[in-house]
């Protein structure tokens, strides 16, 4: 497989978390934590969250410094690939409900700004 671009990285992102935000919207946080299917999915979709994040981090620094809550994503990737039996999926209910919409928004923005021939230039996030 060919290296990713930022395009392409800013793209998993956000279809990992749009996936996620969409499959939350559906449901209750109840349903959720009853629901191993779910979780497995939101585990998933938070790897390659997570995955994608620490790649932009590699490739693209000021990108990444720029995306709210970025490091902690990647860090949940981590918890959950090494730490797959001690996840806590009420955890992820509220990281997917409190911090995920501003990760996309970021995101999105970020696209949008590569779209528009921005780059990945610009001010960094304090």
């Amino acid at each position: 497989m060919p290296p990713r671009d930022l395009a392409g990285i800013l793209s998993d992102v956000i279809d990992a978390a749009r996936y996620i935000a969409g499959h939350r919207d559906r449901t209750t946080e109840a349903a959720f934590l009853a629901d191993t299917d779910l979780q497995a999915i939101f585990e998933r979709k938070f790897e390659i969250l997570g995955e994608a994040l620490g790649l932009l981090r590699k490739k693209h620094a000021s990108v990444f410094s720029r995306i709210r809550h970025a490091k902690p994503a990647v860090d949940l990737r981590n918890v959950i690939a090494h730490g797959y039996d001690s996840v806590d999926h009420a955890l992820l209910w509220d990281i997917a409900t409190r911090w995920l919409p501003e990760v996309l928004e970021d995101a999105e923005l970020e696209f949008a700004r590569l779209a528009s021939g921005g780059g990945d230039s610009g001010p960094t996030a304090s």
